[in-house]
């Protein structure tokens, strides 16, 4: 009782500072004033004709669907070879694919300008995809790794033994047993390149800005609700993909 309690707090106390901007978000005043003194949906109106923001919303979808694709099939298959194969400099291996997740966001962010410049990746939507999918990859990797130590690994051994494949086997015995792994993986990182904004900054050129970065200009720009309506909608739009993946992994139990 007491420990469902605390971490109620705890939940409360994280998400209190978010949910803040949903009201504010339907604010009628052209300032952030809480509570509001009356209720508009103008702003969602302005986010909506604005073709900036819609621009960018779109090219943020879109670069995040293209990523989850990349980085999940990437993540899959460096996690599959890490627990399925003996070779070596596989701990090297291990340590670089996840380097990403230890070292500053900055960091990667440069390293990427500089690297991608040369291939003139930058300002275009490859590379948005590249440098987000190389942020997303560890995150597939560390929750399909778990995955696979938690299979039995007989099932896959006795499909071979009976003449099936490598490739068939991975299709018809492991990917079917992996497949809620694989869904939350492509969806933590569709959420990663949604919400990337660092890394964007140093790839992304005038006409490649995602939804992050047009925010982070019109907050430096002017501050208006504008901006709490764009974050209502991706809240709303990453609470649906978690529901929805949460519905997924209920109807495969049952």
């Amino acid at each position: 009782m007491w420990l469902r309690l605390y971490v109620g707090v705890i939940m409360l106390l994280i998400t209190l500072p978010i949910l803040v901007l949903v009201p504010l978000s339907f604010s009628s005043q052209i300032t952030f004033t809480f509570p509001p003194p009356s209720y508009s949906t103008k702003w969602y109106t302005a986010f909506l004709e604005n073709s900036q923001w819609m621009d960018g919303l779109w090219r943020s979808l879109t670069v995040a669907a293209l990523t989850a694709v990349v980085s999940t099939i990437i993540g899959t298959m460096a996690s599959m070879a890490v627990q399925r194969l003996e070779f070596p400099g596989k701990k090297i291996f291990t340590n670089l694919i996840v380097a990403p997740m230890v070292i500053p966001v900055v960091v990667v962010g440069i390293a990427m300008y500089h690297t991608f410049s040369v291939y003139k990746l930058t300002n275009t939507i490859t590379g948005l995809v590249l440098a987000h999918s190389i942020l997303a990859i560890p995150m597939v990797f560390v929750t399909i790794s778990a995955s696979l130590k938690g299979m039995d690994r007989n099932l896959e051994l006795a499909a071979l033994s009976l003449g099936s494949t490598p490739i068939g086997v991975f299709f018809k015995v492991t990917l079917p047993l992996i497949k809620s792994a694989v869904m939350a993986s492509a969806l933590f990182a569709f959420i990663t390149s949604l919400d990337e904004v660092v890394v964007s900054i140093f790839i992304a050129g005038a006409s490649t800005k995602t939804l992050p970065i047009v925010m982070w200009e019109n907050m430096r720009t002017q501050v208006d609700p504008t901006i709490a309506a764009a974050s209502t909608l991706l809240i709303v739009g990453t609470v649906l993909l978690f529901s929805l993946q949460g519905f997924s992994r209920t109807g495969q139990k049952s």
